[in-house]
């Protein structure tokens, strides 16, 4: 990345030209496929946020516009900043614009139409709202309105049922194509158990669970404190697919919260259990265990020293298969938000899952 440039706002492009004239002599082409919005509000986890934009900029050059909020600033002021952006620690000849807009205070409402002109048109817009959405905003609805989709995180979210209803509500009334971040890392789990029950025995034996623990890793940073929510995606994606009935959940102790479904007239009750493991991403599922009322288990476990491979151990009380593993993909910063970025239109499977969210946690146990 070239050094931030601080810039009055009427002269963002003409300083942008200035640069990339620079550039020339480096042989760096301009490049953009789409235009990425982000907003969040000025905090440690800011830096995060940058971090999953460089990593969006090695796959898809973009031009990028990143308004930062500081919701404690003494005096309101409106900054605004130009720089170029490349792949970092690469040798290749395109990059692409960043502008930095930082504002506190009443200018905020100004800030939809300071980023108008610098949308580069017909391109698709991507936006990324870093916060949470079922808290009213002033600016959601604006850069709403700009964006082709809008792709949120979850763990910005003080409540995850009320994150929910607002998500349906959006997709209901703006028909607007919605994301999610936490829905896209347990993209792995969801491919693994889809790739080991592909039989209908198998699916049989799914629909008819005895027991299901799953596990995840508890190790809370300054930037993720909602550790429970991919556990309780992939708990809530199978019951939404196999059509469980949620009964009653509860918690046991501070580590493990319990639920009761009712299948095929059984009610057995299944648990979310945390674990720490020090190298492993806040929140990411570590394991899932499961038998079935036949005597199968199924136990899928991340292996510690290869923690992106899953070694996957079959049995019944007349055999055991050989273990193998399945590979998931990488969890470092920022594949998350290019996962969403590639797909197009909205999960179904992901708005089936929020519905069925709205039922499981109706304790507001995340």
């Amino acid at each position: 990345m070239t050094i931030q440039q601080i810039v009055n706002p009427a002269d963002i492009e003409k300083q942008l030209q200035h640069i990339w004239e620079g550039l020339v002599k480096e042989n760096k082409m301009r490049a953009c496929l789409f235009n990425l919005i982000v907003y969040n509000h000025l905090s440690p986890r800011t830096d995060y946020f940058r971090n999953i934009v460089q990593k969006v900029v090695e796959k898809f050059p973009c031009r990028i516009i990143f308004i930062s909020y500081d919701p404690e600033a003494q005096q309101p002021y409106l900054k605004t900043a130009v720089s170029v952006v490349a792949p970092s620690g690469s040798e290749t000849t395109i990059a692409c614009d960043n502008i930095d807009i930082g504002v506190a205070g009443p200018d905020l409402d100004r800030v939809p139409f300071l980023i108008l002109p610098h949308i580069i048109p017909d391109l698709p817009v991507n936006l990324l709202w870093a916060e949470d959405p079922s808290q009213e905003h002033v600016l959601f609805e604006p850069l709403l309105k700009l964006a082709h989709r809008v792709i949120f995180d979850s763990e910005s979210a003080d409540n995850l049922l009320s994150f929910s209803k607002t998500l349906l509500d959006l997709k209901a009334k703006n028909g607007i194509e919605v994301a999610d971040l936490n829905w896209a890392r347990t993209e792995g789990w969801r491919d693994l158990l889809a790739s080991t029950f592909d039989s209908d025995e198998r699916i049989s034996q799914l629909k008819s669970l005895k027991t299901l623990e799953i596990s995840y890793n508890s190790k809370e940073t300054e930037f993720f404190c909602h550790l429970r929510i991919q556990s309780m995606y992939l708990l809530a994606w199978l019951s939404s697919q196999l059509k469980w009935k949620f009964i009653s959940s509860g918690h046991k102790g501070e580590e493990e919260l319990n639920f009761t479904f009712e299948i095929e007239g059984k009610k057995p009750q299944f648990s979310i259990r945390s674990q720490v493991w020090e190298k492993l991403g806040p929140g990411t599922i570590i394991s899932v265990n499961m038998a079935s009322e036949d005597g199968h288990h199924y136990d899928c476990a991340r292996i510690p020293q290869q923690y992106h491979r899953v070694s996957i151990q079959i049995s019944n009380a007349e055999r055991c298969d050989l273990p193998y593993q399945f590979v998931l993909g990488q969890t470092a910063t920022g594949q998350s938000l290019v996962k969403e970025i590639c797909t197009k239109g909205t999960s179904e499977h992901y708005l089936t899952m929020l519905h069925e969210l709205l039922t499981i946690d109706r304790d507001k146990l995340c």
